[in-house]
């Protein structure tokens, strides 16, 4: 089957190949966070400097390949020895999903710097996030390595208050939910106000959130002006169709959808709601809408709030949520036309909250 594909948007967090969105944070240069301290050049270093300059713009930009080639030339004018270079090399490769590489240039930051204990601590987290990405919840060992390495990073004792962060999620994904919830309060006592306070306290709350793929918090008004939250649905089976009237497969596959609306319309805790992307003209939407007796929950996605919640990249993508929030069934393209799949997940998930929420 065909989907119509779409330029991806930023994100500020680290993508699972899963489809989960993992909680640590990849910190770079847009968010401010310091990842080499500003030192005095000498007067020959116009040079290295300007490439650098160049990098880092280009790191804000989400030009990563670009970045990289820049912070590359500008270490080969330090003979391939500058922390700061290193460190920008390591952010590159992330943005590129090459987190082997991550890995191996951590290390040579700690080789070539092993003074430099800000910038081991920045290596030490940067390594430790790739190793817990490489590992998907599923590999051990991984996790083992990035919890060393979190560890290694707070022996240095540098105020580097995400490592706690991190710490603490890698320890939940161990299943060590005692250590990982000491890790996250020490993470929440030192930055009250921080960027993840939020999300450590729902992981104190409930630990299962760094071990499940949960629905990201979202709200939206229906087509017919209502308000509806992640929060009021629970307790419900959430179907979420991102499509648009533009896209061939996404309009190929309403037939389907209308079939399924029927099949669950008298499961009272089954909702679908139909999330239109890149649709501009209002009118020619809401018209397509009620030409095709799409009679089921439908919302116009204006700022794309709904589909960067959800990393929506591609059309049609359909995503089942339980009745517990938890994302169990994703898939792009409307194979399950033919496979079954997803009504199959539909009604097992529908079992499953009819007996209440498991332990």
């Amino acid at each position: 089957m065909k989907s119509c594909a779409v330029h991806a948007h930023p994100r500020s967090v680290i993508r699972l190949s899963s489809g989960m969105t993992c909680l640590l944070v990849i910190l770079v240069f847009a968010g401010g966070v310091w990842i080499g301290a500003p030192t005095v050049r000498s007067q020959g270093e116009d040079t290295y400097d300007s490439e650098v300059a160049k990098a880092n713009d280009l790191l804000r930009r989400r030009r990563y390949e670009d970045a990289l080639k820049g912070y590359k030339r500008a270490n080969d004018m330090h003979d391939k020895k500058s922390a700061e270079c290193l460190l920008g090399m390591a952010q590159a490769y992330f943005g590129l999903e090459a987190y082997k590489n991550v890995v191996e240039t951590c290390e040579k930051v700690i080789e070539v710097a092993p003074g430099d204990v800000q910038s081991l601590a920045q290596a030490y987290n940067f390594e430790g996030i790739a190793l817990q990405t490489q590992a998907n919840i599923k590999d051990q060992k991984k996790l083992a390595d990035a919890e060393a390495a979190f560890r290694k990073g707070l022996a240095l004792s540098v105020e580097l208050p995400i490592l706690r962060y991190n710490l603490g999620f890698t320890l939940l994904e161990l299943g060590r939910d005692a250590e990982g919830i000491v890790e996250l309060k020490k993470y929440v006592e030192a930055q009250p106000n921080g960027s993840k306070a939020e999300s450590a306290a729902r992981l104190i709350e409930n630990p299962r959130r760094a071990r499940e793929v949960y629905a990201p918090d979202f709200s939206l008004t229906t087509a017919e002006g209502e308000f509806v939250s992640l929060e009021d649905l629970r307790g419900k089976v959430l179907l979420l169709d991102f499509w648009g009237t533009w896209c061939p497969p996404c309009v190929a596959s309403v037939p389907a959808l209308r079939d399924l609306q029927r099949r669950f319309a008298k499961e009272p805790q089954f909702k679908m709601i139909s999330v239109s992307c890149n649709d501009v003209d209002e009118a020619k939407w809401r018209g397509f809408i009620d030409k095709n007796q799409m009679v089921w929950t439908q919302y116009l996605d204006r700022d794309h709030h709904v589909q960067r919640a959800f990393e929506v990249r591609a059309f049609p993508t359909y995503i089942l949520i339980d009745a517990e929030g938890i994302v169990r069934f994703r898939e792009i393209t409307s194979s399950w036309e033919h496979t079954g799949d997803l009504p199959d997940a539909i009604k097992k998930y529908l079992k499953l909250a009819a007996k209440g929420p498991s332990e």
